[in-house]
């Protein structure tokens, strides 16, 4: 069950959890309970929200039985896992492995070598809040000062997160590289990564970087 649930506005819940898994087990058990009225459920970290139409549901109702909802066990895994392909040729690079205390190519394989989970999306619509990096790559701050544009496809760090520009936007994470797919479409509403997924980073050349240009990631 939640530790604290309280409303959010006048047709939604926000729960509140101890840690991101308790979270996103709770949301899996109120997507599957497909409760009268609920319309969307939205993972972000520790939260989840449940948003309702009060129009369908009686919402007094709905938050005693959101509040003794427990969650359900679904494993550490769970969601779906995103293989991004990664050119690591970022203008950061070299900067951020210097100030982690490692060459570039350790900086690469550590990078890429864990799954991340899928925390939150948001900031861009599309854009993957992913984590947690491993102990040696945390820590770096934003840039003191962000750059005005960063290319659609960008891979980055910050603190202890890792992330994914879906387009070209204003950003002060640190660049490592670069993917070729298009991670969101928001003209067409589509968005195949969300808050519970993984993601995994895999280095290619830039051969493959420019063979799968533009391609569309799938869910």
């Amino acid at each position: 069950m939640p530790t604290h649930l309280e409303p959010l506005g006048d047709r939604a819940f926000l729960a509140r959890f101890d840690a991101e898994d308790d979270a996103r087990r709770w949301a899996v058990a109120v997507r599957a309970r497909g409760f009268s009225g609920v319309v969307d459920v939205v993972l972000a970290y520790r939260s989840t929200a449940v948003i309702a139409d009060p129009e369908a549901c009686d919402l007094d109702e709905l938050g005693r039985a959101l509040g003794e909802l427990a969650p359900v066990d679904v494993g550490a895994v769970g969601g779906v896992r995103h293989v991004l392909p990664v050119l690591y040729d970022g203008p950061d690079l070299d900067e951020a492995a210097g100030r982690l205390g490692m060459d570039r190519d350790e900086l690469v394989a550590r990078h890429s070598g864990p799954d991340y989970r899928v925390f939150a999306v948001g900031f861009l619509p599309g854009f993957p809040y992913a984590g947690y990096l491993p102990d040696e790559l945390r820590g770096l701050a934003r840039r003191d000062e962000p750059r005005l544009r960063v290319a659609a496809g960008s891979v980055a760090i910050v603190g202890r997160q890792t992330g994914v520009y879906p387009i070209a936007s204003p950003g002060g994470w640190h660049l490592l590289g670069r993917t070729p797919l298009r991670i969101a479409d928001a003209e067409a509403g589509r968005f195949p990564i969300r808050a519970g997924d993984r993601i995994q980073f895999r280095p290619v050349d830039r051969e493959e970087f420019e063979a799968r240009s533009d391609e569309r990631l799938e869910r």
